[in-house]
């Protein structure tokens, strides 16, 4: 499903930090190789953080913990990027 989540979450992470909001990332596609490691590197380059855990973690865990840390933060805007699934994939969602 490569339709261009990941860069398009760190675009509008960028977009966010030019209007003067803090970010805070959610790596929540812990199944795609590389996944992880492209969200964190689009956050190092544009200076919001990035809540990750290991490939195969549980997705929900990892927003759930993201969501915490903003809070936590007081961040304005996070967002979480997720694994692409189709409608016919009801067992994935």
């Amino acid at each position: 499903m490569a339709s261009g989540k990941t860069t398009t979450i760190g675009k509008l992470a960028r977009r966010l930090r030019e209007e003067g909001r803090s970010v805070l990332l959610a790596a929540g596609d812990t199944f795609r190789a590389a996944a992880i490691e492209q969200l964190d590197g689009l956050g190092r380059a544009q200076r919001p953080s990035c809540v990750a855990q290991h490939a195969g973690a549980d997705p929900a865990a990892v927003v759930f913990d993201a969501l915490q840390s903003a809070r936590a933060r007081g961040v304005d805007v996070m967002i979480a990027d997720t694994a692409g699934r189709l409608h016919s994939q009801s067992h994935l969602m």
